[in-house]
């Protein structure tokens, strides 16, 4: 069956909206790039700043970040207990993987293993930080 000419024009428009949709997606979801980032933790008791073994970062592939963490002074945390979530919030899913800090490096630094992200896309990754009574998180956003 062949395409009447406003069919035609129907579809165009349909694919040029899909692409326009999709730039307009990419705009709003600016990421911080994957190789490394730092930021304040909700509650602002931390920043904290990440540094991934992978660079760049692929899909499908196993890897390791280190993560630094000070207080707001400025001051190396040394005595942190770390968990991680994360997942793809537009997918509705987790994390591949069940990363955890494997090692306290010392001054502040920790080794993040178990990193992986199996399809390109918007990524948050959410540490929990608790230091003694003090607890706080900081979410990454990330694109692949």
């Amino acid at each position: 069956m062949a395409l009447t000419e406003p069919m035609r024009i129907m579809k165009a428009t349909f694919v040029v909206l899909c692409v326009y949709t999709a730039f307009a997606w990419v705009q709003g979801h600016s990421a911080q790039p994957i190789t490394g980032a730092s930021g304040l933790s909700d509650e602002q008791h931390f920043e904290v700043r990440f540094t991934s073994h992978l660079d760049p970062v692929a899909i499908n592939t196993m890897h390791a970040w280190t993560l630094h963490i000070q207080d707001r002074s400025g001051k190396p945390v040394t005595d942190a207990t770390v968990q991680v979530e994360g997942g793809m919030p537009d997918h509705d899913h987790g994390l591949p993987t069940q990363p955890r800090v494997t090692k306290n490096l010392g001054s502040g630094d920790y080794l993040l293993e178990g990193m992986k992200f199996h399809m390109g896309g918007w990524w948050q990754v959410t540490l929990l930080i608790q230091q003694g009574a003090t607890s706080d998180r900081v979410t990454f956003d990330l694109n692949l």
